[in-house]
C-alpha cells in the first residue's frame, strides 16, 4: 500500500510539472522575445544556410594569425519561406570581431533582410556566424543519454530536473524580465521553484528531499544577504556591468540594477543545491547506520562531512568565476597594469562580488542543512 502511494505521488508530480513546462514553452514561444524584427517594410531574420560556392575570396592571415578580408558567397537557404533559394551574400572578416571563413559545403547563419514584396532583388545579407544549432542539440542529447545510460532511473530523474531548469529560465524568466518585471524578486521566486522541482525530481518524496529543499532555501536567503552586504562594501550597484550598460543603451531601464544580482543567483544555484543534497543524503545514510543516533552526534558528523563538501564546492565555484575573468587578467599582466589600479577596477570588484556572495551562501547552507537533517533523522525516522 505504501509503495503504491509513492508511485502515485511521482506520477502526479511528473505529470503536473510536465504540464507546467508545456505552458511555459507556449508562453515563451508566443512572446516577442525571439521573433524576427521588422523595420518599416523590411523584415530581418537569421536563417541557416549552406555555402554552395565561394565566388570571390579576398582574405589573408594577419600578424596574429587571424584571417581578415572579404568573401562573396552563394548560399542555399535551408529554412523559412525562401527555403531552397540560392542567394549571394557578403562575408566580412575583421581583425577584432573575427567572422566566419566560409568554405564550400559549410553550414552558416545568414543575416537576411528582405522587402515586403519578397522580391529577390530586394534583399541584403551577410554571414552572421557558424550554424552551430545541430551540434549544440547533438551535444546536449548525447550528454543526457550518457547521464541516463550510466545512472539509469536516477539519470532519467536528473535529466528531467535539468530540462525543467532550462525551460524555466529560457521560456519563463527571460520573457518576464524582457517584459519589464522586477528581475530580483522574479529570479528569487523562480529559483525557489527550480529548487523544489529539481530536488524532488532527483530524490523523490523522502525526508532527505525536504531537508535538501529547506537547506537550499536558506542558502538562497543567505546569498541575498551576502550579495547586498558585499555589494554595499564594494560600491557595486548593478550599473557597473558593461552588458547592463548596453541594455540601457537599447532602452531597457526597468530593473537593470537587479540584473547582476539575478545572474549571480542563477549561476550559484547549482552549487547551493549540490551542498544541500549531498549533505542531507550523507546525514540520512549516517542515521540509517545507527538507528538511535543522538542529535549532537549526527550534527557533528554532518559538519565533518560538510568540510569536504563545502571546501571542494566553494573552490570549484570561485575557480569557475575566476576562469571567466582569466583573459582580462592576462591583458592586465601584459600591459603592466599597476597593482593599485588593478585592485580598484570595477570589474575586479564585480568578480569578487560574484565569488564571495555565492561561496558564502554555500558555506552557511552547510550547517543549516546539517542542523535540519540532524533534527529530523536523529529521531530514528526513515525516508
Amino acid at each position: 500500500m505504501t509503495r503504491r502511494i509513492k508511485v502515485s505521488k511521482d506520477v502526479a508530480f511528473f505529470g503536473v510539472t510536465t504540464i507546467i513546462m508545456l505552458l511555459m514553452i507556449f508562453f515563451g514561444a508566443s512572446s516577442t522575445l525571439w521573433q524576427n524584427e521588422t523595420s518599416g517594410d523590411a523584415q530581418t531574420s537569421f536563417l541557416p544556410g549552406r555555402v554552395v560556392e565561394v565566388v570571390e575570396d579576398r582574405t589573408s592571415l594577419n600578424e596574429a594569425g587571424a584571417r581578415v578580408g572579404s568573401q562573396v558567397l552563394r548560399i542555399e537557404l535551408l529554412s523559412g519561406e525562401r527555403r531552397g533559394d540560392v542567394i549571394t551574400a557578403q562575408n566580412l572578416l575583421f581583425p577584432i570581431e573575427h567572422g566566419v571563413y566560409a568554405q564550400t559545403g559549410q553550414r552558416v547563419l545568414v543575416f537576411f533582410q528582405q522587402g515586403a514584396d519578397g522580391a529577390l532583388d530586394n534583399y541584403f545579407s551577410h554571414i552572421q556566424s557558424h550554424d552551430r544549432a545541430f551540434a549544440i542539440y547533438f551535444i546536449v542529447v548525447s550528454f543526457l543519454a550518457l547521464l541516463i545510460v550510466i545512472f539509469g532511473k536516477s539519470g532519467i530523474r536528473s535529466a528531467y530536473g535539468l530540462i525543467f531548469t532550462f525551460v524555466t529560465i529560457i521560456f519563463l524568466l527571460l520573457p518576464l524580465i524582457a517584459n519589464g518585471l522586477s528581475p530580483g524578486l522574479l529570479t528569487v521566486g523562480i529559483s525557489l521553484l527550480i529548487v523544489i522541482v529539481s530536488i524532488i525530481a532527483i530524490m523523490g518524496f523522502q525526508k532527505k528531499t525536504y531537508v535538501s529543499i529547506l537547506g537550499s532555501c536558506i542558502g538562497i536567503l543567505c546569498y541575498i544577504l551576502f550579495y547586498f552586504l558585499t555589494g554595499l562594501a564594494l560600491r557595486i550597484d548593478g550599473f557597473n556591468v558593461a552588458e547592463i550598460d548596453l541594455l540601457i543603451v537599447t532602452g531597457f531601464y526597468i530593473g537593470a540594477r537587479e540584473l547582476l544580482f539575478s545572474s549571480i543567483l542563477i549561476a550559484s544555484l547549482g552549487g547551493i543545491m549540490d551542498v544541500a543534497v549531498s549533505l542531507s543524503s550523507a546525514i540520512f545514510e549516517l542515521s540509517t547506520a545507527q538507528k538511535q543516533v543522538k542529535f549532537n552526534t549526527l550534527f557533528r558528523s554532518g559538519m565533518k562531512v560538510s568540510k569536504d563538501i563545502v571546501g571542494s564546492s566553494a573552490n570549484t565555484l570561485i575557480l569557475a568565476f575566476t576562469g571567466t575573468f582569466l583573459i582580462s587578467l592576462i591583458l592586465f599582466a601584459t600591459t603592466n597594469t599597476q597593482y593599485q589600479v588593478l585592485i580598484n577596477r570595477v570589474d575586479i570588484a564585480i568578480e569578487i562580488l560574484r565569488a564571495i556572495s555565492a561561496s558564502a551562501a554555500m558555506i552557511v547552507c552547510a550547517p543549516a542543512t546539517a542542523f535540519i537533517g540532524a533534527s529530523i533523522f536523529s529521531k530514528g525516522g526513515s525516508s
